[in-house]
């Protein structure tokens, strides 16, 4: 797959516009059915780096928004998203919905602590992000 190494090349362009192009297009074919799990591990990882460290926020919402679509065919693992746990709190409402997501969609048990203490947040559909993404993890809370 060639356009898969080159979109992700594209996450490093110059030009804000080009980089969110690259994140969405990558969103599009985490949804493939036939992507293997390494590729859409390394996709993810890539993606990550961007939602985590890209100046725009734009792209930001474009990375997290891909990284939320590798979920509908792949199992993916907390560990390789986790990195958005130290950065949730300097996120702005929008950047968070996602991330609490993808927390959530893990299906890790750990992730509680990374995702419960938005349940108090003063925005209202982050508080129902948090609750839904808590939904999504076992019954048993970590203690």
């Amino acid at each position: 797959m060639n356009l898969l190494p080159s979109l992700l090349a594209d996450l490093n362009a110059p030009e804000a516009r080009d980089r969110d192009a690259a994140a969405e297009q990558l969103g599009d074919i985490l949804r493939w059915p036939s992507l293997t799990q390494h590729e859409a591990e390394a996709s993810v990882a890539r993606l990550l780096t961007a939602a985590i460290e890209d100046s725009d926020d734009a792209v930001r919402e474009s990375a997290l928004n891909s990284i939320g679509n590798a979920f509908e065919h792949k199992d993916l693992p907390l560990h390789l998203v986790a990195g958005l746990a130290p950065c949730l709190h300097t996120m702005t409402a929008p950047l968070l919905e996602h991330a609490l997501g993808i927390l959530g969609s893990t299906r890790d048990l750990d992730a509680h602590q990374m995702i419960e203490p938005y349940r108090q947040h003063p925005v209202d559909y982050v508080r129902e992000a948090a609750v839904a993404a808590l939904a999504e993890l076992p019954d048993d809370i970590p203690r």
